[in-house]
């Protein structure tokens, strides 16, 4: 199973194949997607994406991870080697 596709993207908008939502940001995964709520783990622009929100998706069968860092680069992706074991080569 692979996830859904972003069908659209504006500022401040996401659509997302399969789904009637509109999203300010979001998170996929083989299956599903949901609303991505920064103050669930305390993401902010700097230091940027947390551990908690990587392993949301990667729990849900994510191998493939891309993170947006938004229309003008802002958000800081914050990953280093070894973080939840991934292999970021």
């Amino acid at each position: 199973m692979s996830s859904p596709e972003i069908a659209s993207l504006s500022w401040g908008q996401m659509k997302v194949h399969g789904s009637t939502k509109v999203y300010k940001d979001c998170k996929v995964w083989p299956g599903g997607s949901r609303a991505w709520d920064w103050r669930e783990t305390g993401t902010e622009h700097s230091p940027g994406v947390q551990p908690a929100d990587v392993e949301e998706v990667v729990e849900k069968g994510v191998q493939i991870l891309v993170i947006g860092r938004g229309m003008s680069e802002a958000l800081k992706a914050g990953l280093q080697r070894g973080w939840l074991n991934l292999d970021l080569q």
